[in-house]
């Protein structure tokens, strides 16, 4: 271990042992572990801004407080009404009102609640009791508060401004009319009493009104509720009328309607000779279906009666089905077939010229004339009906022809027909719907029924409701608490500095070396304890001409002075093999004691007996020399100007061991002084007479 640094390895904590073991842990964090924001972190912020905080809560809790004893004694009535969704029905008639829960319950409910905050409402309410009268609704009664009056005074001012401009005078004694009958100020003081609050998971409504007078609360909240619903049966009474007068007008346009109708189908009918279109009742159908049917049975004919008219063209006449079918010629055919017989059996026994066999011969020939006679009759019947079946077609046919083009000359104009019978059908619909409609509007309007019910009236209020002295304690102390929070939280997060070991382990992620109280806020200055432990190193009497805020030499059993011979230790401790011999001091801001914490480590660690040298660096702005009363007149920018030799810049102070290189004369160039290799040549000239150098530098 190094000479230096054993010299302090053996200096006791001033506060005690198990203090200084304490702040030891309290100043190392290690390097890489994430800190957490505790509980005890927003305690830390609540103590540090405690006082700023404990006026804002005070503050805030006097106001509250004060206005609540200069608040105007208030009574609260209330009164509580039903509102069903729908009006009740009483003659089980419906209405000719509009659906009711079309959008729905929801938004029904809250036309509801803005219908009994309207100003209409509370218009009608202020005529009824005739409130403007009222010296407890006007405030005639009340003793105004200062901000009452100051109030007074401004709107009054506005209203004779606005009376200027309009180019009337306030003193002109004209009535003023108004769209409500009441002046607008009246209303909204009568609103501004209101308060509607509805009963959750219920259809009950409270009305609230809170005003100075208890007797006046309550004839509001009851007369008001009855208003509503009085307003309520009107505008449904309105309604009915004018639905009453729109039907009534429609039914008369209606009436002609279906006159002008079934005029025009009687014309039709008249001039088209048609009664009706409807089935069985159309005698241009019905004989068209019939020739139809006519002609397809003639057609059956025709055909049977031609194919056997074919077969007689081919002269097969002896197979026809009448031929063979005909009992004459089966008689004729028996007749001719026995004289064939005959005539056989006499050739048998006669010659041919025998007169017998001449006999038979002509009996033969007869019978077959005969036949053939026969014959040719029912060949004739065929071919006179074949023609009697087809001029029969022929006529059905023609005349199912002219038939069908009436049917379609009266088809075009069963359309026509159509479109009137509609016409006649829709326009007494509607007429006979109308007149039904009308006359249950006119029994349903007979009896009013509302929707709206008072379930419970109003009582005088016995006890006021506010001022709640107890509620506003209440309020303000939170509303303080809240507030003060938020400023020390708000302060907290504004503030950038970096004033403690956490706060500069969390920006730069260094450890510190130690803490410094500041002077100005401590109040304890000396070490806690009984006694001061000896250390082995004489402690040399405080020098006069020092300035006071070198209190490791003025003033050595302070916290302050403690706190400086701490980061002396751990400073040597930090490299206990190899001490840092030249150490130079900065600050992020001018103004944050760099120079006295470099002149109070420098006086601490020369108590320790090594020899140690202050350089001023802050060529600009250094005053070490006023505070150890040294000269300024040569020192360090002098040395790097090449003016003089370093030897000859050092002053000694009144302090042992303790040796000051002044700023000097003020460079027109300091910055490119500091960085020369002249700057470097006098820190390792120096580095050779002094155990440890500290440089007081500018700020960063």
């Amino acid at each position: 271990m190094n000479e230096l640094a054993r010299q302090y390895t053996h200096i006791p904590n001033r506060a005690g042992s198990s203090a200084g073991r304490s702040e030891e842990v309290a100043y190392y964090y290690p390097a890489g572990r994430v800190e957490e924001n505790h509980l005890r972190d927003y305690w830390k912020i609540v103590l540090k801004r405690s006082r700023i905080m404990v006026p804002i809560f005070v503050a805030v809790v006097a106001i509250g407080m004060l206005s609540n004893f200069l608040s105007p004694t208030l009574y609260t009535a209330k009164s509580t009404i039903k509102i069903e969704p729908q009006h009740p029905s009483v003659t089980g008639v419906p209405e000719m009102l509009p659906a009711q829960l079309e959008s729905g319950p929801y938004d029904y409910y809250q036309t509801q609640f803005a219908l009994l905050q309207s100003a209409p409402l509370a218009a009608r309410v202020i005529r009824e009791l005739d409130l403007q009268k009222n010296p407890s609704f006007t405030g005639e009664n009340q003793s105004a508060s200062l901000f009452d009056l100051l109030f007074g005074w401004v709107e009054d001012g506005f209203d004779f401004l606005k009376a200027l401009m309009a180019g009337r005078s306030s003193g002109s004694g004209t009535a003023k009319t108004y769209e409500l009958g009441v002046p607008p100020w009246s209303v909204a003081q009568y609103l501004g009493y209101l308060k509607v609050e509805p009963v959750r998971n219920t259809r009950l409504v409270d009305l609230i009104f809170t005003t100075p007078d208890p007797k006046l609360s309550q004839s509001l909240a009851n007369a008001h509720a009855s208003a509503f619903i009085q307003m309520l049966l009107e505008n449904r009474f309105n309604l009915t009328k004018e639905a009453r007068d729109f039907l009534a007008k429609k039914l008369a346009e209606l009436r002609e309607s279906v006159q002008r109708a079934e005029q025009k189908l009687n014309q039709f009918r008249q001039q088209h000779g048609v009664v009706s279109f409807e089935k069985g009742e159309n005698i241009v159908i019905d004989r068209l279906v019939d020739l139809n049917k006519q002609l397809t049975q003639a057609r059956a004919q025709r055909i049977e009666a031609e194919s056997m008219y074919q077969v007689t063209r081919n002269k097969n006449n002896q197979y026809l089905a009448q031929v063979l079918n005909s009992p004459v010629i089966q008689q004729l055919k028996a007749a001719a077939a026995n004289l064939e017989a005959e005539k056989s059996r006499l050739l048998s026994i006669f010659t041919p010229e025998h007169p017998r066999v001449q006999e038979i011969n002509r009996q033969v020939a007869q019978a077959q004339r005969n036949l053939n006679a026969e014959i040719g009759t029912i060949v004739r019947g065929i071919e006179a009906n074949y023609a009697s079946a087809r001029a029969r077609e022929e006529a059905l046919e023609a005349e199912a022809k002219r038939q069908q083009e009436i049917a379609l000359n009266l088809k075009e104009v069963s359309v026509d027909y159509a479109v009137l019978n509609e016409e006649v059908i829709v326009n007494r619909g509607l007429y006979e719907n109308v007149l039904k409609r009308l006359n249950e509007t006119a029994v349903a309007n007979d009896i009013a029924a509302s929707n709206v019910q008072v379930v419970q009236r109003s009582e005088v209020p016995l006890k006021p409701s506010s001022p709640n002295t107890g509620r506003a304690m209440l309020l303000s102390s939170a509303l303080g608490l809240i507030l003060a929070l938020g400023f020390a939280f708000f302060a907290e997060y504004m503030d950038a500095r970096v004033n403690t070991p956490h706060a500069v382990w969390a920006a730069v992620s260094l450890t510190t070396l130690g803490v410094v109280p500041h002077l100005k806020t401590l109040r304890d200055r000396y070490v806690s304890g009984a006694k001061v432990q000896a250390v082995d190193f004489p402690r040399p009497a405080p020098v006069r001409g020092l300035s006071k805020e070198l209190v490791v030499e003025g003033d050595h059993l302070s916290l302050i002075a403690e706190s400086y011979r701490s980061i002396r230790t751990a400073l040597m401790l930090s490299q206990a093999e190899h001490p840092p011999k030249t150490i130079l001091l900065t600050s992020p801001c001018p103004d944050e004691g760099k120079t006295v914490t470099t002149l109070n480590l420098g006086i601490a660690l020369a108590h320790g007996g090594p020899r140690v040298l202050i350089i001023d660096a802050d060529l600009r702005k250094g005053r070490c020399h006023k505070l150890l009363n040294v000269s300024n007149q040569r020192g360090l920018a002098n040395v790097l100007a090449g003016q003089l030799d370093v030897a000859q810049a050092v002053k000694p102070t009144a302090v042992r061991n303790f040796d000051l290189l002044p700023r000097g004369t003020l460079p027109p160039n300091p910055a490119d002084l500091l960085m020369s290799q002249k700057m470097r040549e006098v820190l390792r000239t120096l580095r050779d007479s002094y155990d440890v150098i500290l440089l007081d530098s500018p700020p960063a």
